[in-house]
C-alpha cells in the first residue's frame, strides 16, 4: 500500500511538472550564456553573473543568475535580455504552499507575462528548484 501511494505521488508531480512547464521553453545555449552575462550583470551593477537557466514563451523570458555579491535573481524580461532591461526581478526562498501567492506577485510585477509563463515559475520556484 505504502509503495502505490508513493508511485501516485510521483505519478501526481511528473504530472504537475509536465502541465506546468510544458509550452516553455528551457532552452539556454553557451552563446546566449555569454551574450547576456555582461549585459546582465551591468543591468544589477555587480561586476559579473553566471546565467543558469532560462524560461521562455511568447516574447517574455525569465532568466536565473549567479552573482557574488547578491542573492541570486530570477530577472523578468519582455523581449531579449540583450536588448531590454529587466521588468522586475525575484529572489529569495519559497516555500511549497506559497506557489498561489507567487504567482500572483509575477502577474502584478511583470504585467502582460503569459500566464502559463507565471504558472510555470510559481510551480518551478516551489515546487522543482532542485530538479
Amino acid at each position: 500500500m505504502r509503495t502505490l501511494l508513493t508511485l501516485l505521488l510521483l505519478a501526481a508531480c511528473s504530472q504537475a511538472s509536465a502541465t506546468s512547464c510544458n509550452a516553455v521553453s528551457r532552452k539556454l545555449t553557451n552563446a546566449q550564456r555569454a551574450t547576456w552575462a555582461p549585459v546582465l550583470a551591468e543591468q544589477l551593477a555587480v561586476s559579473s553573473v553566471s546565467v543558469s537557466q532560462s524560461f521562455a514563451l511568447a516574447g517574455w523570458r525569465i532568466v536565473y543568475v549567479e552573482t557574488p555579491n547578491t542573492d541570486q535573481p530570477f530577472l523578468f524580461f519582455h523581449g531579449d535580455p540583450d536588448r531590454t532591461h529587466f521588468v522586475t526581478l525575484w529572489a529569495g526562498a519559497a516555500r511549497s504552499q506559497d506557489e498561489g501567492a507567487i504567482k500572483a506577485w509575477v502577474v502584478k510585477n511583470a504585467p502582460g507575462i503569459p500566464a502559463q509563463l507565471a504558472t510555470c515559475f510559481a510551480w518551478y520556484v516551489t515546487k522543482a528548484r532542485n530538479q
